[in-house]
């Protein structure tokens, strides 16, 4: 006897196997930010607040590098902490209006050959170094690649096209429990304006508590269940047949509820059974000793909710993640202040590194600024800063490969001239949203799609006359 076709599960007409996993369930609608039609407000209670938009068709997320960016709010001294170098990779004549004196600056390579800021008096003048080296090993050095990018960008200003998060996600980068994940209530979730196209609405994580309450439909009915309540609602929603389902024609958004059920299968018991150990990095004694917290750490401790980001986007629980340091235009007539912020930023930058390692996972991290700063032009290396200065602003990107070191062409996209400055006359110089699009076109690359750049990218920004000029990863 056939069966009608109404019987038949959503996921078997459109051709899919009974899905079993985590990322399988993405397809329910039932992860909050998954859902892909308007639906009525009571269903939303199960779907969670971002039920919206085109249609349902059991989407499995693909399989990519992860993408984290560290926005350092406020302008740094990241060209006096790796060093640029000129068209023809030599020092450029002098950096005594970068704090660094004149061109007899000491050199300390790192990931393979990369110059940066290098030993004065016994210590690193570099402290973004110091500070990634104070928390990767040596070993995630070796297997870590670095580019760097000149680039005249805006001081002290959100308008800098710098945030990939739109890009990365229309390449398909998505999480199979949550979505972006942003540290500011904007729209890319840093203090940055979006690059080729508009990012997804991000969660932004102001505590801990905001990535445990987003996990699972059932956390979108907050504290009005409590853990058996949930547990029983998942397996009515599992026991629900077609025939069931077909009781609610008469609702509106019936259709769109047998989708999302016929769709699942079977409900995602699992979310709901492990609840929080799922996406919480602290059970993980080694995870959590890189980031120094604990069982009893405060839901607003920030090496929280940055490991936390990070866990989650490492394990493909969450799409790409923003993370932002602020308290970075620091040209206040010292070089304390500045010295101790580069250390942070590269502490951050270094355990982001080490919990790739720890995890044996892949991740691109791409870190950069609004503007930058000044010394009074002196021949000393302890210059302090003295103001604002967009023309010397560096961008960077590692690419963390637990199978070994990236292999790279140049460990820099265009140059620094003589004036101490970007030269702008290079595709990525003058404009931040180049540079982005360059950042993409190497993340395209280390995933081997290529392909991905230009239906996303377009041509409007880097032609494909010029973008192997930008493309280091081979």
């Amino acid at each position: 006897m056939s069966k009608n076709k109404k019987d038949i599960p959503y996921w078997a007409q459109l051709g899919h196997s009974k899905p079993v996993t985590r990322r399988d369930f993405l397809a329910t609608g039932m992860i909050p930010f998954a859902a892909s039609m308007m639906v009525p407000n009571w269903l939303s209670l199960i779907l969670g607040n971002h039920a919206s938009a085109q249609s349902l068709n059991c989407p499995v997320p693909s399989s990519f590098i992860p993408f984290i960016t560290l926005n350092l709010a406020g302008g740094a001294a990241m060209a006096s902490n790796y060093l640029p170098m000129n068209a023809a990779r030599d020092p450029i004549a002098s950096y005594n209006r970068l704090g660094l004196g004149n061109n007899q600056v000491p050199i300390e390579r790192e990931f393979g050959n990369v110059p940066f800021a290098g030993m004065q008096d016994g210590q690193l003048l570099s402290r973004m170094l110091a500070g990634i080296r104070d928390k990767a090993g040596a070993a995630t050095l070796a297997n870590t690649a670095f580019v760097a990018i000149p680039c005249d960008s805006q001081n002290d200003s959100n308008l800098n096209k710098f945030d990939l998060t739109g890009a990365v996600a229309r390449a398909g980068l998505s999480g199979s429990l949550l979505p972006n994940l942003g540290r500011r209530n904007s729209k890319t979730g840093i203090n940055q304006s979006a690059a080729l196209m508009s990012p997804p609405t991000p969660l932004i994580v102001s505590d801990f508590n905001a990535i445990l309450n987003s996990v699972g439909y059932s956390a979108s009915l907050g504290s009005s269940l409590n853990a058996s309540q949930k547990d029983s609602l998942t397996k009515l929603l599992k026991n629900l047949n077609s025939s069931q389902n077909r009781k609610l024609a008469s609702v509106t958004g019936a259709d769109e509820i047998r989708k999302v059920l016929d769709c699942a299968g079977i409900k995602n018991t699992e979310v709901v059974s492990k609840g929080a150990s799922l996406i919480d990095p602290r059970p993980q004694s080694d995870y959590a000793q890189i980031w120094n917290i604990a069982a009893n750490t405060a839901a607003n401790n920030m090496d929280l909710i940055f490991g936390s980001m990070v866990y989650n986007s490492l394990m493909g629980y969450s799409g790409s993640a923003n993370l932002e340091l602020g308290g970075y235009d620091y040209h206040d007539g010292s070089r304390t202040t500045g010295n101790t912020r580069d250390f942070n930023a590269g502490v951050l930058m270094g355990r982001v590194l080490q919990s790739a390692a720890l995890l044996q996972k892949p991740v691109f991290l791409y870190v950069i600024s609004d503007g930058s700063v000044f010394s009074p032009t002196s021949e000393s290396r302890s210059a302090v800063w003295q103001g604002d200065r967009g023309a010397n602003g560096v961008a960077y990107m590692m690419y963390y490969n637990p199978k070994g070191r990236p292999a790279t062409s140049d460990f820099q996209i265009g140059q620094f001239n003589d004036t101490q400055s970007a030269d702008r006359s290079f595709i990525t110089g003058g404009s931040p949203e180049a540079t982005a699009a360059a950042v993409f076109a190497n993340w395209c690359a280390a995933n081997k799609r290529n392909d991905l750049y230009a239906p996303i990218a377009g041509t409007r920004i880097i032609d494909s006359a010029n973008i192997s000029k930008v493309i280091k990863f081979v």
